[in-house]
This record gives C-alpha cells, sequence and structure tokens, in this order.
C-alpha cells in the first residue's frame, strides 16, 4: 500500500489525539505489532513484524489546541478521575458480554467484586473499569470488542498509565490483557499491562508484591524473560517467568492455576512437614530407647 492508503486505514482505526494504542497491525495481521502515536495534530504509525512495511507520519495545521499543548503544558491539569461515558451500562444488559466473561473465566472475579466490568453499547466492548491504587477513583478502562468488526480489539479510554488490577493477593502475575488479570485474581493479583511491553509508568504499581511472576501469551514468551530482566535490573527482588506451554491464562480455572503457580510450594511444604513429623517420631524412639536401657540397668540385666 502506498502512503495515502496506509493513512485511510489507520485514520478509519479511530485513534483518539494524544493517544498511544499498541494492537495488531491491520496491514499483515500479526498479533501486538502495530503502534499508533497522535497528538491533537499529528498521526503517526509503524509495524514491528519483519515482514511489513508499514509506517508512516502526517502532520496537520498547528491548531490553537496544539498551541495550548504545546506552550502552555504548564496550564494543563492532568485528569484525575474518569468520568464513566454514558454508553456504559452494567454488564448484564447484554448477552455477549455475560458470554465473554464465563468463557474466558471472568465471571467469578466480577461476581465477587474483585473487577469492575461494564458494557460499552455504542463500541459493542465488554469494558474492564482502571482504579488509581491512590485514590480508588477510576482512571480509565480497558474495552474488548464483542465481534470481528469492532477495531481495535482492544481500546484504552482515559489513562493510559495505569494497568489494569484485578485481586488482593500478595503474589501478582503479570500478564497480557484483563481477562487473564481476573482469571488468575483467585489465587494471585492479576495485572495487565496490555501488551508485551513494561512502561516505566507501571513499575511503582508492582512495588507492593512479594513475588512478581511474568506470564504473557505462549508468543511472547522472550518478552516475558525480558520484562523479567528488566524488573531485577530496578531493584525488584522475587521475579520469576512462568512459561505457558499451552494456552493462554484466560483459559485456565482456579484449580488448574493454582497448581500451575503453586504446586511445587506445595509439594515441598507438605515434604517440610513429612521431615519435621519424621524427626519428631525420631525424638520421641530415641528417648523410648534410652530409658528402656535405663531399666535394664537398674534391674541389673546390662
Amino acid at each position: 500500500m502506498n502512503f495515502q492508503q496506509q493513512l485511510a486505514v489507520v485514520e478509519g482505526l479511530g485513534v483518539p489525539p494524544d493517544t498511544q494504542m499498541r494492537m495488531d497491525c491491520p496491514f499483515c495481521q500479526n498479533k501486538n505489532t502495530f503502534t499508533v502515536t497522535t497528538t491533537s495534530n499529528s498521526i503517526g504509525w509503524y509495524c514491528f513484524h519483519a515482514s511489513c512495511s508499514a509506517k508512516g507520519k502526517k502532520n496537520g495545521e498547528k491548531t490553537m489546541d496544539y498551541v495550548n499543548v504545546t506552550f502552555k503544558k504548564e496550564d494543563i491539569k492532568p485528569q484525575e478521575e474518569f468520568k464513566l461515558p454514558d454508553s456504559f451500562k452494567i454488564v448484564h444488559s447484554n448477552q455477549k458480554a455475560l458470554q465473554y466473561l464465563h468463557e474466558n473465566n471472568c465471571w467469578e472475579a466480577c461476581m465477587w467484586g474483585r473487577a469492575d466490568i461494564k458494557y460499552d453499547v455504542k463500541q459493542d466492548r465488554v469494558v474492564f473499569l482502571v482504579k488509581n491504587p491512590n485514590t480508588n477513583k477510576y482512571a480509565g478502562a480497558i474495552g474488548r470488542g464483542l465481534n470481528s468488526k469492532v477495531y481495535p480489539k482492544w481500546y484504552m479510554y482515559g489513562n493510559k498509565d495505569i494497568p489494569f488490577k484485578c485481586g488482593e493477593c500478595k503474589d501478582a502475575v503479570i500478564v497480557e490483557d484483563c481477562a487473564s488479570a481476573c482469571a488468575v485474581s483467585n489465587i494471585l493479583t492479576g495485572i495487565a499491562i496490555m501488551g508485551t511491553s513494561l512502561k516505566e509508568s507501571h513499575k511503582k504499581y508492582l512495588e507492593p508484591y512479594e513475588t512478581l511472576y511474568v506470564a504473557l501469551d505462549r508468543d511472547a514468551t522472550r518478552k516475558s524473560y525480558i520484562i523479567a530482566s528488566e524488573l531485577t535490573s530496578a531493584g525488584f527482588k522475587n521475579v520469576k517467568v512462568k512459561v505457558l506451554h499451552e494456552y493462554d491464562l484466560k483459559c485456565y480455572g482456579t484449580p488448574e492455576i493454582e497448581k500451575m503457580f503453586y504446586k511445587y510450594e506445595k509439594e515441598i511444604t507438605k515434604l517440610k512437614r513429612e521431615i519435621c513429623e519424621l524427626r519428631q517420631d525420631n525424638r520421641r524412639l530415641s528417648k523410648q530407647v534410652e530409658d528402656g536401657v535405663d531399666r535394664m540397668r537398674k534391674a541389673g540385666v546390662i
């Protein structure tokens, strides 16, 4: 495609101004290789896949919005709270949204209040609300399209710098999407970074956890190791990569996830308990032998 054809496709994605978004490439169809960056007067795009030549940038006219953003940044206050659009309805209002939650092991997290999930009637998306941990207020949302005509498949509303979190466990696992974060939340805290790259702004939200697992989808295992190395270099002490050999985490229920992450820990705990019991039995047996020897001495047998 030439530049104008690519531009028409990218503009058709409807990416709002002042947004950086990563998604599946609309040109080569490779997963999560395409980035779009917009400002109030420009749009740029690039595909990281070696076989794809999609890239370009268009600069528009210098509007007053551009002037304000460029020269009056000190007057711009960051958005403190994300206002839910009128198109966000309760998730029970749409059968497709409920089906998505059930099929991707999100229903339990929704029902137990670990995740606040809505349905966007305007964009036909199931929407996972993102809260700012410091204020407990909504900072943004992440929507997943419910049919093949909704593009991009994942869409980010509001603040892009706070990851989606689900659960309150002492250990956390970094995953690619919100559904996987919900699926693990009965066992670990799920943290969705919406892609395969960890933003610098994400790191401060990872500090409270004792152990950090990185479990990106199977086709991004190399990126899991890169993120783990990056976190270790940043001073995080207990970072582990969990390699997914078959399916994404959202394909597993709670029992499978517990076994996947804590199988060996439970076996080690059981072995330690058995060793402790054996030592106690050994001490009791030794005491019995000593008492028997003492009685035999007193009886003059030995």
